[in-house]
Order: C-alpha cells, then structure tokens, then sequence
C-alpha cells in the first residue's frame, strides 16, 4: 500500500458523533481550514457531538469507541480534520451535515489537546552504547519498505517544501534522497554521518534519483557539525543508540533547530521480538523518552503505525 497510511479518526453515526480508527492514505486531500478554537471544540465534544456517548477521556465518557486520551499525540493536525471532514468516506455524510466547517475545526483543535500521558522521569543510563553499524546489505534490503513502511513514514511527517533538515546518521542514504524529494528543489538536506564509506554511498544514492538539493557534513562521534539555529527538522533513524556521547550530540542538534522546529527519532522496539536487529542496537520506548526528554526536547507526536518501531517527534522546549 501506498501513501502517507496515517490511521484517522472516522466519524459515523445516526445523531451522535462516534470515533473509530480507519487508515487514511495520501491520496485523500487534507480539508482546508485551521486555528480552530479547543475550548470552543471541547463544547461542541461534549455537547452537540454527544461524543463522550462514545469514548471516553481521562476516565470519562463510554466504551464503544476508542479511548481518545492521547488521541493528539497519535495524530497530526492535519490528520485529524481530514477524519472529521473526509467526504469521499460515506460515513463521515453524518458529521459534515451536522457541523460547519469552522466548528469542524474547533474539533479538530480540541482532540489536537489530548495528550494524555505520564511526564518521563530522568534516569541513569543503563544502555550500553551500541557500535557503529556499516551493514550496506541490511540498510538496502529489498523488502525493507514493505518491512518497515518506511515510504508512509516519511510522509507522516508532512514536511513542507522549501524546509531545511539533517539526516543524522544518513548512512547509505537510504532516507537521504526521500527526505530531499519532500524538500523540494528549494528545501535543503544536510546528510550527515562519521564514516567517510557512507557519505559516499549516500552521494550515490542521492545522484541515481537525480537530486542536487544534499550537502554532505563529516562529523566527528561528538559533534555532528550543524549550523545552529539553520534547521526546521533533525532526522535521526536507528542511529541515536549508537551516538558514542548522546548528551553532547543532542545539544547541539537542539541548538541547531530554529523556533519550531521538530526532532524525529526512530529506532527499533526492544520491545517488538520480529524487529530485525540485534539488541543493543533497539530501543525501548521508556529509553527514548527518558533519555531525549530532559536534554530539553518534549513529546509532540507517536507515529503508532509503525509496526517494529518507535518513532517519536519531539519539539525544542
């Protein structure tokens, strides 16, 4: 399957409005509108929608649904309005009937709050720091598309053009020329690794698919070499285990995100026994977040789609 593969929230329903998870592809145009208002979306939840008949939040509500506390973690703005509003789906007629479209988004900015999950709690790291990985094979496999969903990943991230982002840890460039094609021509991408041997398999890669939009950063196992205050998005996918000095490294990739700007780490489950790699090289998703969290990063987004992987975007606090 093709597309972004974002799950949604689909509505349905004879008078009440009642949420359930379907799998939105990026055929499916995204509604316009925005900035709605939460606490104007959060009336309309309890009240004109019956929502709360359905599913529950923080303990409160019905079972038939699915629990919506965390729901704004697990799904993107944009994702979220087009579940509200979809009309190529027959069962969202209900809900496009009963709202207008500025309440449609007053939804979508309510379920956009929920976020309901523990604070992580700063630890010790007991990890060994895994070795450096330089498998071409492993990276290049055929069916790691199919594996990982890797394509889907990519645009669940919604990265906009024109963006600059480091691909930290870029290694055969696997991700490289995809990050570069959502950039644009005027976007920029900056692959970055400590293996001379990559960076020139990156350049491959990125030349077969025709894309003039890299530049290339030898960093050292300490410094990753960023411009600060340049970038809209750091990329790091199953390199953070490896990273010889994480704290190091991760201040400087917090120092080089402008305003705004977005993490994305991705690593292996240690939790998921079929993801393909051995164990100091996965992570645990309580790892991630105790480690990333109090270097100043907070959780904004779990790409829950995944099937053998965390992947978490986090924002500058």
């Amino acid at each position: 399957m093709t597309g972004s593969m974002r799950r949604a929230i689909h509505l349905a329903g004879a008078g009440v409005v009642c949420l359930a998870f379907v799998v939105v592809t990026a055929s499916q145009s995204v509604p316009a509108g925005g900035g709605g208002n939460p606490a104007a979306g959060k009336a309309l939840f309890a009240a004109k929608g019956a929502c709360l008949s359905c599913h529950a939040v923080d303990g409160r509500g019905g079972r038939s649904g699915p629990d919506l506390s965390r729901i704004g973690l697990l799904r993107s703005a944009a994702a979220l309005r087009l579940s509200l509003a979809d009309p190529a789906t027959p069962a969202h007629a209900p809900l496009v009937s009963k709202f207008s479209a500025a309440e449609i988004d007053h939804l979508a900015a309510y379920l956009g709050t929920l976020r309901s999950i523990a604070p992580s709690e700063p630890r010790e790291r007991t990890r060994s720091i895994a070795p450096v990985t330089a498998t071409e094979a492993f990276f290049n496999r055929p069916e790691r598309e199919a594996e990982e969903r890797t394509d889907d990943l990519v645009k669940a991230l919604e990265i906009r053009g024109g963006e600059r982002v480091a691909d930290l840890g870029a290694g055969t460039g696997y991700f490289t020329w995809r990050l570069a094609r959502e950039v644009g021509s005027q976007g920029r991408i900056l692959a970055v690794d400590i293996q001379p041997s990559m960076l020139n398999l990156t350049a491959q890669a990125v030349q077969q698919h025709g894309l003039l939009n890299v530049d290339y950063v030898l960093a050292s196992p300490r410094d990753p070499r960023l411009p600060p205050g340049s970038l809209d998005m750091v990329f790091i996918a199953y390199s953070y285990h490896e990273f010889a000095d994480p704290e190091t490294t991760m201040e400087a990739v917090r120092r080089s995100l402008k305003p705004g700007g977005r993490l994305v780490v991705v690593e292996y489950a240690k939790e998921n026994n079929l993801a393909p790699a051995a164990p100091l090289h996965k992570m645990s998703f309580d790892e991630l977040r105790s480690e990333i969290e109090p270097m100043g990063f907070d959780l904004d987004r779990i790409l829950d789609f995944l099937p053998m992987q965390h992947g978490l975007i986090f924002t500058v606090r």
